[in-house]
């Protein structure tokens, strides 16, 4: 069994993560309210991500990418999650379509998709869920077949991150010898055959959420991620790319858990109440001192779980779904703290605690629902347990 290596020490100097938190302040913070509440993502903001580097930034230098590790990467998307987690999430599908394409991928399909995702010209979205399928996948419906030049699907899909403009889609996909990864082109998307609905959102707003309709469309281009060899292998792809994804979120509620706890020692320094600041008051304390606690421990385990995916070790699975779960579990905590601190502000429209208060509970959903991964854990605890007695 390989065991993961202690996490690298954060650099205090990162250029990126210091060019995001100059992009967070600059731009993000004076008009994310705005965005939100028109539940757009500006094209000027997607290009000043693609500047930056962050959608291609897990590709390899020599695809024109930016060659980064998952855990170098853990300070740049904490600190875009300060501004929005919809942006951290926006560039997480183009990870993920990375990982694999690099894991299982053959030779021409890195050359044909790796540059584009690399240099930004083109990002990619990744889909697994369906309207009866989520967790189980078992009750994946959605069939791809060979044809002359691509393959023909059918079924449904929903909740495809990125899905309305990426130019390919990583797709999971029922075929004769099981499930596997499809890598679909996006030429024809939107037409009678492969019908397109963006998804209104609570919460976690800006991001492109489609669900699909495929009716006999047949993809020109399309193939089977790894060729004939990755038929039936797709589950195990698939699941074990969410590695990745598990971080990245890990990192939006960590990015939340700052901004809550930022929000809660304003109000802890600057509003009186009984004659003190509220900062004087014991339960003041103790709440944020709750808070700095778990925000260190959950900030440890996320770069541990880092460390492990990039490693590629036996553990990263359970400690990416770890990472996930505990640092989700106290973004919700967190803004319900600094919301009884700041009272009825935290409840008015367009205040940054009510736009947290609907976007916390998505990092308990996305990459895989916190009830369905401790479930995962448990019985994997339980198995090991009998089998060793």
């Amino acid at each position: 069994m390989r065991v993961s290596p202690a996490p690298s020490p954060v650099p205090v100097f990162d250029p990126l993560t210091e060019a995001v938190e100059a992009f967070v302040e600059d731009v993000v913070l004076p008009d994310v309210a705005a965005w939100d509440r028109d539940d757009v993502l500006p094209d000027a903001v997607w290009d000043r991500l693609v500047e930056l580097g962050l959608p291609g930034a897990l590709v390899p230098a020599e695809h024109g990418g930016g060659g980064r590790t998952v855990g170098e990467l853990v300070p740049a998307w904490r600190a875009l999650s300060r501004g929005w987690i919809s942006l951290t999430g926006a560039i997480n599908p183009t990870g993920l379509a990375t990982t694999l394409l690099l894991a299982h991928g053959t030779d021409e399909q890195q050359a044909r998709w790796l540059p584009v995702l690399g240099s930004g010209d083109g990002h990619a979205a990744f889909s697994i869920t369906e309207p009866g399928a989520g967790s189980d996948l078992t009750n994946i419906v959605t069939t791809a077949e060979p044809v002359d030049g691509g393959l023909r699907l059918d079924g449904r899909k929903r909740w495809v991150a990125g899905g309305v403009s990426s130019a390919v889609v990583l797709m999971m996909v029922r075929t004769g010898d099981g499930l596997s990864c499809a890598v679909v082109p996006t030429t024809g998307r939107d037409s009678p055959t492969w019908r397109v609905e963006e998804i209104d959102k609570v919460g976690y707003r800006g991001v492109e959420s489609a669900a699909y309709v495929f009716d006999g469309h047949e993809a020109v281009g399309a193939e089977i991620l790894g060729g004939p060899d990755g038929t039936g292998q797709g589950a195990r792809q698939m699941l074990g790319a969410l590695g990745v994804g598990r971080v990245n979120v890990a990192c939006r509620a960590l990015g939340i858990v700052d901004r809550a706890l930022a929000v809660a020692l304003d109000e802890a320094t600057h509003r009186e109440v009984g004659g003190a600041t509220l900062g004087e008051h014991t339960h003041a304390q103790l709440r944020i001192g709750e808070l700095r606690a778990q925000l260190l421990a959950a900030e440890s385990l996320t770069l541990r779980a880092a460390a492990a995916v990039d490693a590629g070790t036996d553990e990263a699975r359970d400690l990416a779904s770890a990472a996930k779960i505990v640092a989700s579990d106290l973004a919700v905590l967190a803004v319900d703290r600094a919301a009884r601190l700041a009272a009825s502000r935290s409840y008015r429209a367009g205040d940054e605690l009510a736009r947290l208060r609907r976007d916390a509970p998505q990092t308990q959903i996305g990459e895989g629902a916190n009830d369905a991964l401790l479930l995962a854990l448990g019985r994997a605890a339980v198995e090991g347990a009998a089998d060793d007695a």
